[in-house]
């Protein structure tokens, strides 16, 4: 389509192309007009022509036109018009000139930290933007992020980099109806919120979520979890992934933790919104500015923090000499002493500094001192009354297993060893409920899948592998299902699992306790009831019978 007209647009050249269609770079024919001084450039982005028959692919492309068309923010791509031609839509967007984080990712291999600040500085205003205004952009990644620039008022030569938020292609509108199959995940694995993984409804803080990882990304040099798409669901639903700062020492502290919290499993756990994300970068920024004005003699009227550690290093004649900062310090600190009120010039006298110093480490040994195996369990054995199963994690983690290490033959050893039982049951029905809410609509391959483990879970051999063959030779070879193909023969190569009857067995003995105390009708009703359950599977009706 080089050379074609748009509209008032002449296409350039390619620029890119997606799922959806092309990217053009494209100038205006007015540029050409008698007394034009400059051609007027802009990005169009055209419909693939086998997707412009198809109403689900129509729709969602307007879909992204009229949420551009909501956003006006100067890190956001901005929309200027519509059309279509020759049965092709098309829009036309603010041209970038600059290239993608991406793009710059493989050139350099990571992005230096203060880089890394700033853009996640631009970016979370531009994500409140969109939020406030219902827009959820659900794919945030290095390749959608692109870098322009913009000039310094001041005459800075390194004028402060532009960022800015494209292709809404997959955003969703808080109001409109999901035009996705239900279920269905949308979106790039490796940036992937929790929530997404699991096929759940995404809100503003799956976005925090995928800039935390491409904030991580574009620092570390890789992305937090690595692997294939559907172990990458996994691992941000579950795994824990190693911190910034220990790939990255000389990054702040704080930096650090902003990316960590925006990393959190729980969505409840991350910034509540954009809007206190921005504040806690301003703060960072302001504090990291004033750091290097007070180290290297900047100005202090700048508050970027990036810009002046880069004026500090640009500026080497004009900053202290180690010796000459190291005595400034000392006699502001000197100073400092010296005015401070009568309590803190106390606190200064040596003698009171070893007396705290002593308090200090006595009291640090103290709580390392190692406690007694009775102490152990008398602290084991309160949390264990309590109604909260929690209280019992805690009892056993921190008490209860260390005693039995400690003294395997305690007096107190079956006492703690019915509560094991206790905690064990209460631990699995918590992973249950768990796995319940997690589970999401499945796929048809994953269907299959894992009624291949239900009919092994009922001593049919034969039938589970006679489901995963065929599942193995009708979906191995569509891309979206063949990862449960791959789980299937992972299955067939394995021995058959010995049953897990202890439920069962624990069961049938509550039932024989309700008989011994006269209650033969609720135990009857648990016999029923494990009759119905296993009336298809003749190994657990006879030990049923037999119990």
């Amino acid at each position: 389509m080089i050379g074609a007209k748009l509209g008032s647009w002449i296409l350039e050249k390619s620029l890119g192309s997606g799922g959806m269609g092309t990217v053009y770079l494209a100038r205006s024919s007015s540029a050409n007009a008698p007394g034009s001084s400059s051609a007027k450039r802009a990005a169009i982005k055209v419909m693939a022509p086998e997707l412009a028959v198809d109403s689900g692919f129509l729709a969602r492309f307007q879909r992204e036109i009229d949420i551009l068309g909501q956003l006006d923010h100067p890190n956001i791509v901005r929309f200027h018009e519509s059309g279509q031609q020759n049965g092709r839509p098309y829009f036309v967007m603010e041209y970038v000139p600059g290239p993608s984080y991406e793009s710059l990712l493989i050139e350099r291999g990571r992005l230096p930290w203060p880089e890394v600040l700033e853009l996640a500085w631009q970016i979370a205003p531009a994500l409140k933007h969109a939020h406030d205004r219902g827009v959820i952009h659900r794919d945030l990644k290095p390749s959608n992020l692109l870098r322009g620039e913009r000039e310094d008022p001041g005459g800075d030569p390194t004028p402060t980099r532009l960022v800015k938020l494209t292709d809404f292609g997959i955003a969703s509108l808080f109001a409109s109806p999901h035009l996705t199959v239900t279920g269905g995940i949308v979106g790039t694995a490796e940036y992937l919120s929790p929530e997404q993984a699991a096929g759940k409804p995404v809100t503003r803080r799956s976005d925090l979520y995928s800039l935390g990882v491409v904030l991580y990304t574009l620092a570390a040099g890789r992305t937090p979890f690595e692997g294939e798409p559907l172990d990458l669901l996994h691992k941000h639903r579950f795994a824990q992934f190693d911190r910034p700062i220990r790939l990255l020492p000389d990054m702040p502290h704080e930096l650090d933790e902003i990316i960590c919290d925006l990393m959190e499993k729980d969505p409840s756990k991350r910034p509540a919104d954009a809007a206190v994300l921005f504040r806690r970068l301003d703060r960072l920024k302001h504090k990291l500015a004033y750091q290097a004005t007070q180290a290297g003699g900047v100005g202090a009227g700048n508050t970027s923090a990036p810009s002046a550690a880069a004026s500090a290093t640009r500026s080497p004649l004009n900053a202290e000499g180690p010796a000459t900062l190291m005595s400034r310090l000392m006699r502001q600190e000197l100073e400092r002493e010296r005015s401070g009120g009568p309590v803190r010039r106390f606190l200064h006298r040596p003698s009171v500094l070893v007396v705290l110093l002593g308090l200090t480490l006595g009291l640090l040994a103290w709580s390392f001192w190692p406690l007694s195996a009775e102490t152990m369990y008398q602290r084991g054995a309160a949390l264990m009354q309590s109604d909260n199963p929690d209280d019992w994690e805690t009892a056993w983690d921190k008490y209860l297993t260390p005693l039995l290490d400690k003294a395997p033959e305690t007096a107190h050893r079956a006492e703690i060893e019915r509560w094991r039982e206790k905690y064990e049951e209460a631990r699995a029905a918590r992973q249950s409920v768990r796995a319940a809410r997690a589970a999401g609509p499945m796929s048809e391959a994953q269907w299959f899948y894992q009624e291949g483990l239900r009919l092994r879970q009922q001593g049919d051999e034969r039938g589970a592998k006679r489901v995963w063959k065929a599942l193995i030779l009708a979906f191995q070879e569509v891309p979206s299902e063949s990862a449960w193909a791959r789980l299937a023969e992972q299955e067939l190569d394995k021995e058959t699992p010995k049953r897990q009857w202890s439920p069962v067995r624990r069961a049938m003995r509550r039932a024989s306790e309700l008989r011994q105390q006269g209650k033969e009708k609720e135990a009857s009703e648990i016999v029923e009831a494990l009759k119905e359950l296993y009336r298809d599977d003749k190994e657990a009706k006879a030990m049923i019978v037999k119990e």
